[in-house]
């Protein structure tokens, strides 16, 4: 099969003809239909997350078709189409019998040996153990979820990723309720899901934070109800002042840096839920006034994956796609093959398109 392998940290990633390891037991091997680019690669190929150890084939957000399944997997059979989150749900563990999955013992495990190269050194797959940026993938059966659904496979890949994690952020993590308002701070790949799941949700107003024009008018038209230029004067005080002077009922972080988590927790009034999504490097630090956390009654969330459960969620959204409560069409704005990895790998990290979608 052909993969993008990450040969060493800071280069390209090159696509070769890799030996797929058969399935064992409680594996599958899925053919790859579609697979999104997530920046967090960008980060991932750099270093900057604390992981991987190259070679390495990244992608952790992908549909595709179960082509053979090892001894013992009873959660798809050949011919079945699956999407692959970026968490797995083991259901067993610590976290997931208690109603965490998001935190699943299985997520952050040592590497997966998936390939070979041809001189027969071992090839990994990361993030979750996916591996999506091939033809062909060895997984995990905790790591697929069988979909019914006859929807293009480019609008499915991203189910795994931006879906989840931004519609789970609100629904799961902040649990908005109509009537209200929301402040999402970013309006990329993440946030304008939250957009359309806050409005999804009956929020009465959503005010978006977001210094890149065209960014903004998208998010308009998918739903916000306010657009904030952060250059036209310091994007809290323009929230407070759009939201009565108290501030949103929920501030959603969609940005990743440590100012923008900061700016999403004092955008939120007394009493208010905040919930972070972004991340940067393993060395980011945050803080916040301690007066304004312990006296003002504020609820703070952080939001792996929208706090998803896969085997629950994965369907609900898919069905949201399906009737047109949320569209994933505005947010992909580029195609890709295998072969022009590394164009979407620039155009995520340059900030250049919203998703990039790879199609095989």
């Amino acid at each position: 099969m052909r993969a993008a392998v990450l040969a060493e940290l800071g280069a390209p990633l090159v696509v070769e003809e890799l030996a797929l390891r058969p399935a064992a037991e409680h594996e599958l091997i899925v053919r790859t239909e579609a697979t999104a680019f997530c920046i967090t690669d960008c980060l991932v190929t750099r270093g900057e997350l604390g992981f991987p150890q190259p070679p390495t084939i990244l992608g952790h957000s992908a549909v595709g078709v179960v082509e053979e399944v090892g001894p013992g997997v009873t959660r798809a059979k050949a011919g079945d189409r699956v999407v692959m989150p970026a968490s797995p749900e083991c259901g067993q563990c610590y976290w997931c019998v208690r109603g965490r999955p998001d935190q699943c013992a299985q997520l952050l495990v040592p590497a997966r040996h998936v390939a070979d190269r041809a001189d027969g050194t071992p090839v990994t797959a990361e993030v979750g153990g996916v591996g999506s940026y091939a033809e062909y993938m060895n997984l995990r059966e905790i790591a697929v979820f069988p979909v019914e659904s006859d929807l293009e496979a480019e609008l499915l890949s991203v189910v795994g990723c931006g879906v989840t994690s931004g519609l789970g952020a609100v629904f799961n993590a902040a649990q908005v309720q109509p009537g209200s308002s929301v402040a999402i701070v970013g309006a990329g790949h993440l946030g304008l899901w939250m957009v359309q799941g806050a409005r999804a949700a009956g929020a009465a107003q959503i005010v978006v934070v977001e210094p890149r024009a065209h960014r903004r008018l998208l998010a308009g038209e998918l739903g916000a109800t306010d657009l904030v230029d952060p250059a036209e004067g310091d994007p809290v005080e323009q929230v407070r002042e759009l939201t009565g002077g108290r501030g949103a009922d929920y501030g959603l972080e969609a940005a990743g840096p440590p100012e923008a988590m900061a700016q999403a927790f004092a955008m939120t009034r007394e009493a208010g839920t905040v919930v972070f999504t972004g991340v940067t490097d393993m060395t980011s630090e945050v803080s916040f006034p301690a007066v304004m956390i312990a006296l003002q009654g504020r609820t703070i969330r952080s939001s792996q994956n929208g706090m998803c459960s896969m085997m629950r969620d994965i369907p609900l959204m898919v069905a949201m796609l399906e009737s047109g409560v949320v569209d994933a069409r505005p947010i992909i704005n580029a195609r890709y093959s295998l072969d022009q990895i590394n164009d979407a790998a620039q155009a995520a990290d340059s900030r250049a398109h919203l998703t990039g979608v790879l199609v095989f």
